[in-house]
């Protein structure tokens, strides 16, 4: 049974790294945790914030590379 309403709580947390930490490298690494954190509370749909933030949009993708297609642009 998945958790959605991670979903909303997950984009609270992207507007708050995005306007206080300025790395985006940085963004990633906490990106990274964070996920693994509201995956093991069993959030499974990450797909809803993507275009919030490149770097998580970076991360999503590094996670889920069967998604994409080749030719996509990448991060």
């Amino acid at each position: 049974m998945g958790w959605a309403s991670g979903s909303d709580l997950f984009s609270s947390v992207i507007k708050v790294l995005k306007k206080n930490v300025p790395s985006v490298k940085r963004r990633k690494e906490m990106y990274r945790k964070l996920i693994a954190a509201f995956k093991e509370h069993d959030w499974d749909t990450l797909d809803e914030c993507l275009g919030e933030d490149r770097a998580y949009d970076a991360v999503y993708h590094e996670l889920y590379p069967h998604l994409y297609d080749d030719d996509e642009d990448s991060f």
